[in-house]
C-alpha cells in the first residue's frame, strides 16, 4: 500500500476545507475528505500533497515540510501524513471526478462529523487532541 498525505486548507476565518466524496469514488462514497491522496514512489510527501491538492481542487499550493503537523503507520504499514496550510479569502476551487462538493466548516464541525476512513478517524482524533490541550505524541 502506498504512503498517503492529506491537509487542513483553513480559510482566513480559520474554517477548514472539506470535500464530499462521490457517489463513484473507489473508498467510502459521500464520505467526507480532506484534499489529498496516495503518493506515488517517486514523488516527497509534500509533492504528492501538492500534485493531489491540485488534481482534487484546482488550488495550486506550496507545501514545505514545516507544514506537517501530524503523521502515523496504517493498519496496512503505510506511513500517513498530516499538514495544515492557510490561504487567502479569493480563491477558486474546481473539485474533480472523485468530489460531489465541498464546504468551508469549523474544527468543532469536522469533529462531530462522521466518518468511514482511517484517515479521517485520524485527523478528527489530532483535532480533538490539539483543542484539549493534549500533546500530540506524534506531531512532527
Amino acid at each position: 500500500m502506498k504512503d498517503g498525505a492529506k491537509v487542513l486548507i483553513r480559510d482566513n476565518q480559520e474554517k477548514i476545507l472539506v470535500l464530499y466524496r462521490s457517489e463513484t469514488h473507489p473508498y467510502f462514497p459521500h464520505d467526507i475528505d480532506l484534499p489529498g491522496g496516495e503518493i506515488e514512489l517517486d514523488e516527497t510527501s509534500e509533492q504528492g500533497l501538492i500534485r493531489e491538492i491540485f488534481e482534487e481542487t484546482g488550488l495550486n499550493i506550496k507545501i514545505v515540510p514545516g507544514d506537517k503537523v501530524y503523521s502515523w503507520k496504517s493498519f496496512s504499514g503505510s506511513e500517513n501524513y498530516l499538514y495544515e496550510v492557510t490561504i487567502p479569502a479569493d480563491f477558486n476551487i474546481k473539485i474533480s471526478w472523485e468530489h460531489e462538493s465541498y464546504e468551508w466548516i469549523s474544527d468543532d464541525e469536522l469533529i462531530n462529523k462522521s466518518a468511514e476512513d482511517e484517515f479521517m478517524y485520524r485527523v478528527k482524533q489530532f483535532l480533538s487532541k490539539k483543542h484539549s490541550g493534549e500533546p500530540e505524541k506524534s506531531v512532527a
